[in-house]
């Protein structure tokens, strides 16, 4: 399985940017059912249900097969590894986002959103005004998210505007363009996206300043 990229590629979810959503939530799936859960995503494992099997439920599966162990016996602790970073990381962005909306902010902006559920998860502000999240990935990432979800009977916990974009491209004219109000203060997050971004010369796509408030507006990467 590859996760590598190529101009206007495609692919299922179980593929390139699809897997590593996947394998994203496998590891927010085995946190949730730790002990003491540093946080807790309902949803990771109704994503991987759906998907079905896949080395992608690798940093899940309570057992990895014996013959995987006997060739890389170091795996299962870099699993474990993965699994506590990915709750750090969770974590982090979480807390990043109620700490937003606790100062007022009501504009949120997720690049590379995949298949966290934080439209869903997260206890957004519903008044006086409500709280708009702009979620931003590959088409078929968003699909999947949202019809996975939408099959369980889970809705939103905001005003969740999905701006299907490959990240590459002109996204934040495909913000605005989403609605997203650049005067208005806003947070913004890009969990896990700068790696595959940097050393990157000639990449196309852009920047938050772009369309982002100075001085009234949060980021965090």
């Amino acid at each position: 399985m590859s996760t590598a990229r190529t101009d206007n590629d495609s692919w299922a979810i179980t593929e390139s940017v699809g897997a590593t959503a996947l394998g994203v939530a496998s590891a927010r799936a085995a946190e949730t059912r730790s002990e003491n859960p540093l946080n807790r995503d309902p949803f990771a494992q109704v994503f991987l249900d759906a998907a079905g099997d896949g080395v992608w439920n690798w940093h899940s599966t309570r057992q990895l097969p014996a013959e995987l162990i006997d060739a890389e016996p170091e795996l299962p602790l870099q699993m474990q590894s993965m699994v506590g970073y990915m709750a750090s990381r969770t974590a982090f962005f979480d807390q990043f986002f109620q700490d937003a909306t606790r100062a007022g902010i009501r504009q949120a902006v997720i690049l590379a959103a995949g298949l966290d559920a934080r439209s869903w998860r997260l206890p957004w502000p519903d008044q006086p005004d409500g709280t708009t999240v702009y979620e931003l990935d590959q088409p078929r990432v968003l699909e999947f998210k949202l019809s996975t979800l939408a099959e369980h009977g889970a809705q939103p916990a905001c005003d969740r505007v999905a701006v299907a974009v490959d990240l590459r491209q002109d996204w934040p004219t495909a913000l605005r363009q989403a609605g997203f109000d650049a005067s208005a203060p806003s947070a913004w997050s890009a969990e896990g996206l700068m790696p595959y971004r940097r050393g990157q010369p000639g990449r196309r796509g852009g920047s938050w300043a772009e369309v982002s408030r100075p001085g009234v507006s949060r980021e965090a990467s």
